[in-house]
């Protein structure tokens, strides 16, 4: 079979599989019930803060805790120093000292990594419920309030909020703005459907029993998101994560292209760590929607990703090569292309139709669920139009590249950096 052909068929591949997973998520998005419950009691909240080198945000996210209107007396800081080499340990003390009326703890310990100083936060704890907390985010007044409900049903073991890139300024920060939209929104398409295995540091509330029954937060220093490590454990013991979209909380987005860079490596090996260490769900049964559905659409996702952009750089490659040749060779190629534009006749013409009509299908769905994605969480798009060109734009490409060199150095078993 020619090349054309065989990449013309992966192409089909790619659309058919990206029509069904839009044609679900669709589904589900109208499969949604509102199940809004009101707080009947005001638990115990521990609220656990991991902070190594962020004397310039602690007292930020502090602050966002105590103003929320979650009941000072039900509330308990841990703020734990995991061995900061800054005047992170001194300004907590001062915020402890400012704060007197509530109920703040520091930890000061050897660096040992964020799991090793969530696990420290967990042994203190006293609250029915823990949350943690990243230094550098923070909080809405009423994110904790509104998370809560949700543990009515014994089977969850953990909620996650919504979580928002504050005050983006930058290019970059505007397209990861777009970006956590959307993400925001499969996740909530995720807790609907029962197979929701993330927990972000933003704001993700856990049972306490629960945790300490699974062993706490991950003591493998080699896996880089303990979010996602301890989200695939509570689901591999039959726990469901769910999300309130209504619980808004903020972090700060990196704000170039090497800390991003760096970022999302850290994220794609231990995307890959986490999904090769709990490979025992993948198509099991006992595991449901999850481990039948979820599962293999997690390496599915990635793996067509990196085909389609593919399949797109060689095509503009083969393309260029035969554009330069043949400007080399025939007079007056070069201008005569550059400067010819085909009539909207002969651009019809052009086009293969069992491939772009699928395209076109693929793209209307997608718009679709844009449009509801910044509906439901109130944004509104016209304001982010730079970010939406550029997470179509650029996003993909660097994904891929990002994805392959993960790939790369966890074959390679490179060292795992946080």
């Amino acid at each position: 079979m020619p090349i054309r052909g065989m990449l013309q068929h992966i192409l089909w591949v790619i659309l058919f599989f990206t029509l069904w997973l839009s044609i679900i998520w669709i589904s589900v998005l109208h499969a949604e019930k509102s199940k809004k419950t009101k707080l009947k009691k005001h638990p115990k909240v521990t609220i656990g803060i991991p902070a190594y080198n962020e004397e310039k945000t602690i007292e930020k996210t502090v602050n966002s805790i105590v103003n929320s209107d979650y009941p000072k007396e039900k509330t308990e800081i841990i703020i734990v120093n995991d061995g900061s080499k800054d005047r992170t340990a001194k300004v907590s003390q001062e915020i402890i000292n400012k704060n007197k009326e509530y109920n703040i703890i520091l930890i000061n310990k050897p660096n040992g990594g964020k799991s090793s100083a969530v696990n420290a936060a967990i042994d203190k704890a006293t609250g029915e419920f823990f949350a943690v907390v990243d230094a550098d985010s923070r909080i809405e007044k009423d994110s904790i309030h509104k998370v809560i409900p949700h543990f009515e049903e014994e089977n969850t073991g953990a909620v996650i909020s919504r979580v928002r890139v504050d005050s983006p300024n930058k290019t970059l920060e505007r397209i990861q703005f777009f970006e956590y939209v959307m993400s925001n929104f499969i996740r909530k398409l995720m807790a609907v459907l029962g197979t929701l295995a993330i927990t972000p540091g933003v704001l993700s509330v856990y049972r306490t029993e629960i945790l300490r029954k699974v062993g706490g937060f991950t003591k493998d220093r080699n896996n880089l998101t303990e979010d996602l490590e301890i989200a695939m454990r509570l689901k591999y013991q039959g726990y469901r994560v769910e999300m309130e979209t209504d619980s808004t909380t903020h972090t700060i987005a990196p704000q170039n292209l090497k800390a991003f860079w760096k970022q999302r490596i850290r994220w794609a090996r231990g995307y890959i760590y986490n999904m090769w260490n709990y490979r025992a769900m993948m198509f099991s049964r006992k595991h449901g929607v999850f481990g039948l559905f979820q599962m293999p659409v997690n390496v599915l996702v990635v793996g067509l990703l990196i085909t389609n952009i593919s399949i797109i750089a060689y095509n503009f490659l083969d393309q260029t090569i035969e554009f330069t040749i043949r400007s080399a060779t025939i007079k007056g190629y070069f201008w005569t292309k550059l400067l010819e534009y085909p009539t909207l006749q002969e651009l019809m013409l052009a086009q293969n139709l069992r491939i772009m009509l699928p395209i076109m299908l693929a793209a209307v769905l997608g718009f679709y669920l844009i449009l509801h994605a910044h509906k439901k969480f109130n944004e509104k798009i016209t304001k982010n139009i730079i970010g939406a060109a550029g997470y179509f734009l650029f996003i993909p490409y660097f994904t891929t590249a990002n994805w392959i060199s993960s790939i790369f150095q966890e074959v390679f078993k490179t060292k795992r950096k946080w």
